[in-house]
């Protein structure tokens, strides 16, 4: 199956078994958090990817007690992937509608975490601090990619490089939106007519100019997730790709 292979090379394994090591602080906790990274990994298949999958993964997360608030803010991220993926399909296939409901449409978000929370105080380090008992965030103004951007942003734990692309690739979606919106396609079939119309050079400089968005990102972090929960520093290159030293 797909998301084994997919997991095999997160985790440099085939088995579904956390990491044996120091287990002394926080095992049984890290334990439930790498099977969690590998059940979001089993589930995101393409048919189950869409708002409310991304919506109730954030809400199951809210409920999760972290073992560090690393760990919260790289499966955020990872859930965040998710949405922008699942936007840029809907763009690419005309989907519009679908689209808003991520792109535009106020979206309410609760994020209710349980025992440990990340408050809105800072720590000395600008950072989201950690362990308050009250919601991370609530977010009901703004669409759904708009909220995942300003949390993660706003935990001050991911790097500026990720959410450059973040923000690169959301911009991206919007416009491959207005592209296809004003050349008058409303459906995969108008697409596929267009393409009929144009020679090879013609269709590989139109398909250059959809989203296109893969799962590396997605799949990178859920190593970066795996790594930092073996390793519990930010040294690996995968890590310090997404989170601060």
């Amino acid at each position: 199956m797909e998301h084994l292979r997919e997991w095999s090379i997160i985790t440099g394994s085939s088995s579904l078994q956390s990491p044996v090591g120091d287990r002394s602080l926080d095992g049984p906790l890290l334990d439930a958090w790498f099977e969690l990274n590998y059940r979001l990994q089993e589930e995101a298949v393409d048919a189950h990817i869409n708002k409310t999958f991304v919506e109730q993964w954030m809400l199951r997360l809210g409920t999760i007690v972290s073992p560090r608030p690393q760990c919260f803010w790289l499966f955020l991220a990872r859930i965040n992937e998710l949405a922008l993926l699942c936007a840029s399909r809907y763009v690419d296939c005309c989907e519009f509608t679908a689209a808003d409901e991520l792109l535009v449409e106020p979206s309410s978000v609760l994020l209710q975490a349980g025992e440990r929370k990340a408050a809105d105080s800072k720590d000395g380090g600008g950072r989201v601090a950690w362990g308050e008992e009250r919601p991370l965030a609530e977010k009901n103004s703004g669409p759904l990619l708009s909220c995942l951007y300003d949390m993660l942003s706003g935990s001050g734990y991911m790097t500026e490089e990720y959410l450059l692309s973040v923000s690169r690739r959301t911009e991206k979606i919007s416009q491959v939106a207005r592209m296809l919106a004003g050349l008058g396609m409303g459906n995969t079939k108008d697409i596929s007519v267009k393409l009929s119309w144009m020679d090879v050079d013609q269709r590989r400089d139109f398909r250059s100019r959809l989203c296109l968005f893969d799962r590396r990102t997605f799949n990178e972090i859920g190593r970066a997730l795996h790594l930092f929960m073996c390793l519990g520093n930010v040294d690996d290159k995968y890590v310090r790709k997404y989170l601060r030293g």
